[in-house]
């Protein structure tokens, strides 16, 4: 996944431009947060439920993917709102990847806070495996921020907070959760059978995972704050030692896109199910891991065939991408709905 970043990075901030789809009022805000373990400040894009007014803006948008309309500073809906805190990407991620289920969940109710990682351009890959440690400590970093900070523009429910993690931010998800990492299992996912994703990568540049620091690959990061966690396509999944996953005491939604036949092996999440006390998986088999990312553009397919990288265009035959998106939020936002405290 590490060498998709080059396009995503294509990604705009913002831009005044026409709207991905149609959507009730999305409001838009962004801030920094303190990160104790990067040892500086991360950047957050907080969506919430909005009434009219702001500024409007298309985030993520670029020539292969299709942007995501919202209304910066716009004035909050009234009552308070479920927080869900998003991490979405693999060890290097584009910033804004994720925008297109915030979005979708805002609509739906909730508040989302999605977390936007260091720039992939200046990470080594050597770096990009401290994500694995990194992330879960970023979520609940932001969390604190949020909860100390009396100027958002949203009043949140602090009793009902949710985590979302795509890829590698699924495994961040499950470790909020209280899943913890297991070194061997780590060390042995880029072995001959093993189901590591990025491993061509680390082979390249000289990286044994063997030696990656067991302290911070093992630390917890579980955060009773959260309450319900959605977990899509998680990465080193087969890596948690399994006696982690059987503490986890909150609902876990497991979600695959794809075919039993078409998950790539590192991603599949339904040996998770049984380990976990109180989980569910689904399948979505008219969907594809590359339905995880922003809707393309007309262009997007012969932009990446022309640079010769993975079809991220591509979706199974007679499925469409804005429909698969559409599903998978009803899904996400039925979990939280359901598993959160009411």
């Amino acid at each position: 996944m590490i060498h998709l970043i080059i396009l995503l990075l294509s990604a705009c901030l913002l831009a005044a431009n026409t709207p991905a789809h149609t959507a009730d009022t999305i409001g838009l805000s962004f801030f920094s947060v303190p990160v104790p373990g990067r040892g500086g400040v991360m950047d957050i894009t907080l969506w919430y439920p909005a009434t009219a007014g702001g500024t409007p803006v298309l985030v993520g948008d670029s020539p292969l993917f299709k942007g995501e309309a919202a209304q910066q500073g716009a004035p909050a809906a009234t009552g308070s709102h479920p927080l869900i805190l998003l991490s979405h990407g693999g060890l290097k991620s584009g910033p804004f990847i994720g925008a297109w289920m915030a979005s979708r969940l805002v609509s739906k109710g909730f508040v989302v806070a999605m977390m936007r990682q260091p720039d992939p351009q200046t990470m080594t890959s050597e770096e990009s495996l401290h994500e694995i440690w990194l992330r879960p400590a970023d979520l609940s970093a932001a969390l604190t921020a949020i909860e100390k900070d009396s100027t958002l523009p949203v009043k949140i429910d602090r009793n009902r907070i949710g985590v979302l993690g795509f890829l590698v931010g699924g495994t961040s998800a499950l470790s909020i959760a209280g899943g913890r990492l297991d070194p061997e299992n780590f060390a042995r996912s880029c072995e001959p059978d093993g189901t590591g994703v990025d491993c061509a990568e680390f082979a390249s540049a000289g990286i044994d995972l063997h030696s990656i620091d067991r302290q911070k690959l093992t630390r917890s990061h579980l955060d009773p704050r959260v309450k319900a966690a959605v977990v899509i396509d998680p990465e080193f999944g087969a890596s948690f030692a399994p006696e982690s996953l059987t503490r986890i005491s909150i609902p876990v939604r497991l979600i695959n896109l794809g075919s039993r036949e078409t998950i790539w092996p590192g991603l599949r999440a339904s040996g998770l199910k049984d380990a976990i006390p109180n989980a569910r998986y689904d399948l979505l088999t008219d969907a594809s891991q590359y339905s995880a990312f922003s809707e393309c553009k007309p262009s997007g397919a012969a932009i990446l065939r022309k640079e010769g990288e993975e079809p991220l265009c591509d979706d199974p035959k007679e499925t469409s991408r804005t429909a698969i998106h559409d599903r998978l939020a009803e899904i996400v936002a039925a979990a939280f709905s359901t598993n959160l405290p009411q």
